[in-house]
């Protein structure tokens, strides 16, 4: 639902500006916003999943969802829109909260990595097709329609999470939720050295992928002036890259030291970021294939760091492992959130922004996981 949400309006941004009155630098906020609602709310979520086990909040959360989506479609300004959005995020972040305190109640710590890898595998499946569905709806209907879809995407999920999904939670308690508690147990969890460094690491890396998605309809829409049909096709030629590299990673992490993975991915990620920038940087008019074949290259590498920074980030965790989810996804959308609302302001008239972002992102990326490696190791040994 995530990257449905994400990517399915953005061949509609063009659309969305002229109805809206306003222009796409403006229309990209409603990502910002988006980002925003997920880092807070999944803050909200975190003691709620622990407290409730998983199954009662995503139907909870979903319904927001649903009620938002609808608020998009029926929106008469940008403001609203970014209003909507941002109510949108709050209540279907808390599948990204859930889905992460799952994969801790059900496997074992070396078996994580792996399920975090195949989670971001079928998240990659999404903007494999979510922008060709969001064309279509543009151009056969209206941008709306792609919200009346995600609302009825989410009953459908709603109805298989009611039917078929069992409650994983061993750790369900009665204790009140106290604001008070609540902060105790996050700033707990963030002196956990381990979680600390590791969710930063991946926060940083994650981010890169905030900043193609808020740049990617600007640099080939605008700039490029390619239409929304090969548009979807790049968007998927480009997603198809972090589908193999979690793959790739799923099944190396059964022979390997899934930390000692994230490291070399980071190395290489810094190394193809920096010859993808000086392109863009001297190459007059740079053929949008030759920034297409980068963008893959980057979000291939990221398929290996951000399964296995996140596994590492959740390790030394267990009975507030839903807390744990939240506070690393919020870390996590916080960065991502930023990284968009400085993509939105300061974007030039060429793909070098997009590029010298996503370098420096790389850079901290590499630096962090290095250091994370040699001060606080993750718990493999249970």
């Amino acid at each position: 639902m995530g990257p449905f949400t994400i990517d399915m309006y953005l061949p509609g941004f063009q659309r969305i500006a002229e109805d809206l009155y306003t222009d796409e630098q403006h229309v990209a906020f409603t990502l910002t916003s988006y980002f925003v609602g997920i880092a807070i709310g999944q803050l909200v979520y975190g003691p709620i999943v622990d407290k409730y086990g998983r199954k009662k909040p995503l139907l909870f959360g979903l319904s927001i969802y649903m009620l938002a989506a609808l608020g998009c479609a029926f929106s008469v300004s940008i403001d609203m829109m970014i209003g909507m959005r941002f109510l949108q995020a709050l209540g279907g972040c808390v599948g990204m909260v859930a889905s992460a305190a799952i994969i801790s109640d059900v496997y074992e710590i070396q078996a994580r990595p792996r399920a975090f890898s195949y989670i971001m595998l079928v998240m990659g499946v999404a903007p494999l097709i979510a922008p060709s569905v969001g064309s279509f709806f543009v151009e056969h209907a209206d941008w709306y329609y792609i919200f009346y879809f995600l609302s009825g995407f989410a009953f459908m999920v709603a109805m298989l999470i009611y039917f078929f999904l069992p409650e994983t939670s061993q750790y369900i308690h009665s204790n009140k939720l106290k604001i008070k508690i609540i902060a105790l147990d996050y700033y707990q969890i963030l002196k956990n050295k381990t979680f600390l460094f590791y969710t930063l690491a991946g926060s940083i890396a994650m981010s890169i992928l905030f900043a193609y998605i808020s740049s990617a309809s600007y640099v080939f829409l605008t700039l490029y002036k390619l239409d929304k049909t090969t548009f979807s096709i790049l968007f998927a030629i480009n997603a198809s890259g972090l589908i193999i590299g979690s793959y790739v990673n799923g099944i190396l992490t059964k022979k390997m030291d899934y930390i000692r993975i994230a490291n070399f991915a980071s190395v290489l990620l810094t190394i193809i970021s920096f010859i993808v920038f000086l392109c863009a940087f001297l190459i007059e008019n740079l053929a949008y294939q030759w920034i297409v074949g980068g963008l893959f290259s980057i979000l291939f590498t990221i398929g290996f760091i951000n399964p296995n920074a996140t596994a590492a980030s959740l390790s030394p965790f267990t009975g507030n492992s839903g807390s744990a989810s939240a506070l690393g996804g919020a870390m996590r959308m916080g960065v991502g959130a930023m990284v968009a609302a400085a993509i939105g302001l300061f974007q030039g008239n060429s793909s070098v922004t997009m590029f010298l972002t996503i370098l420096v992102l790389a850079f901290l990326a590499m630096v962090f996981l290095i250091f994370s490696y040699k001060k606080a190791k993750p718990i493999a040994e249970k």
